[in-house]
């Protein structure tokens, strides 16, 4: 697949991730809104870094791939960066940890912030050629 239709392919996941958590918030299904709002980002993160020639191996590896080239370059605002690593921790309790409980709020809020982040990813344009 050619990088434009990876690029292109992440960023539909991404809106669709977005739509999923619309739905499962809608029906009061939380935990499963919040797993979907950190894989709307995880695959926006993922067409940014590939917009600018770089590919992450792993999550771990895409946040901080995500904060080194984009956040710290100042592509990304700061407190858009830190919402992947929020969504991810929260992705990390909704779907492996029992003794969390997440509720509307939560999730309303994990959805805030995806989209935010989805639309700042949007954003990102490919490096200078040198």
């Amino acid at each position: 697949m050619a990088e434009d239709a990876r690029i292109a392919a992440h960023r539909l996941k991404a809106e669709a991730r977005l739509a999923a958590a619309r739905e499962l918030l809608v029906g009061h299904r939380y935990e499963d809104a919040i797993s979907r709002c950190y894989y709307a980002a995880f695959h926006a993160a993922t067409a940014a870094l590939l917009v600018r020639g770089i590919e992450a191996k792993t999550h771990g590896g895409l946040r901080a791939l995500f904060a080194l080239h984009l956040v710290q370059t100042g592509l990304v605002a700061r407190p858009v960066g830190r919402s992947l690593e929020v969504l991810y921790d929260n992705r990390r309790r909704s779907d492996d940890e029992v003794s969390f409980d997440f509720g509307a709020d939560d999730a309303e809020a994990a959805l805030n912030a995806a989209e935010g982040f989805v639309g700042a990813c949007s954003s990102v344009s490919p490096a200078p050629q040198a």
